[in-house]
């Protein structure tokens, strides 16, 4: 099956001899279309794998022999993007800024940058924000600011004040004006930073691929990469994740230490075993 409307064909045809698994068969449906606008083959891909009993259309293919009722995840790709790869190389501190110098000295520094991010307003911060450039009560604005919820909508979050908090209710009563702004403003970003580890590396000039935005007089890129957007990956390009493990500081200090020579002193009268770094000023007067 070459195509899509192939394998669809075939699956919707197969599937009438297991009505209880037709839901599931067209949910996987959808989300097989993704790898064939990737132009990948998905039967090809699964005849070479060991395809898990967790889905259907290996089993309409005769890959396995049954359907488990575990829930599933299936793996699928953006039509024009990497398919979500995010890479995460973990080194310690001094390891991770070397890392990026190396990069930059290899690839050049118009194709190695760091990724932007933004942060958005939410209820909370947007009505703090325009109570602040208001003037009102810093004190008063954080009682009301507190109680509204970023995961309800703007007239649910009052509808909620004015049942249950009728203090908060006064003070929204008080500066309606300046309040009512708020619905304007969320999801607005606030401000723009950059990513702590991630960068990406290109095959040309930043310029002629991405926007750039400048954040504390570095370029980045303009566009994001989280959990929540993924912007870098849905034009192709690959985030790289040079991350900074503090772990591996104390690994390699204990390493050190355990490799260390150590020797017998006398201290306030206590005589004790301890390694050469402990020892100010050399070993010179101490005994092994």
């Amino acid at each position: 099956m070459d195509t899509f409307r192939e394998l669809k064909k075939f699956c919707l045809e197969k599937i009438k001899e297991y009505p209880d698994l037709e839901k599931k068969c067209k949910k996987e449906l959808i989300y097989a279309k993704r790898f064939y606008d990737n132009d990948i083959n998905l039967v090809e891909m699964l005849q070479e794998k060991n395809p898990s009993t967790r889905y259907v259309i290996p089993f309409l293919l005769g890959l396995t022999d049954k359907v488990t009722d575990e829930d599933w995840k299936f793996k699928f790709v953006k039509s024009g993007s990497s398919g979500g790869i995010d890479i995460d190389l973990d080194f310690d501190p001094a390891g991770k800024q070397k890392i990026q110098d190396y990069l930059v000295e290899k690839f050049g520094k118009d194709r190695v940058l760091h990724v932007g991010t933004f942060s958005r307003l939410g209820p909370a911060s947007a009505a703090k924000d325009l109570l602040r450039i208001y003037k009102v009560d810093f004190k008063e604005s954080n009682e009301f600011t507190r109680f509204l919820d970023s995961k309800l909508n703007w007239e649910d979050n009052l509808a909620r004040i004015e049942s249950e908090h009728p203090v908060q209710w006064e003070f929204y009563k008080k500066h309606k004006k300046v309040i009512d702004l708020t619905p304007y403003f969320i999801n607005k970003i606030r401000q723009s930073g950059k990513h702590a580890g991630g960068i990406v590396i290109l095959d040309e000039p930043v310029y002629k691929r991405i926007p750039v935005d400048r954040v504390t007089g570095e370029i980045v890129t303009a566009f994001p990469e989280s959990g929540q957007e993924q912007i870098l990956d849905e034009v192709g390009v690959v985030k790289f994740d040079i991350l900074s493990i503090a772990v591996l500081d104390t690994i390699r200090n204990t390493i050190n230490m355990i490799n260390e020579r150590m020797y017998l002193i006398e201290e306030d009268n206590v005589r004790k075993i301890v390694p050469e770094s402990y020892i100010e000023g050399g070993v010179d007067n101490f005994g092994i």
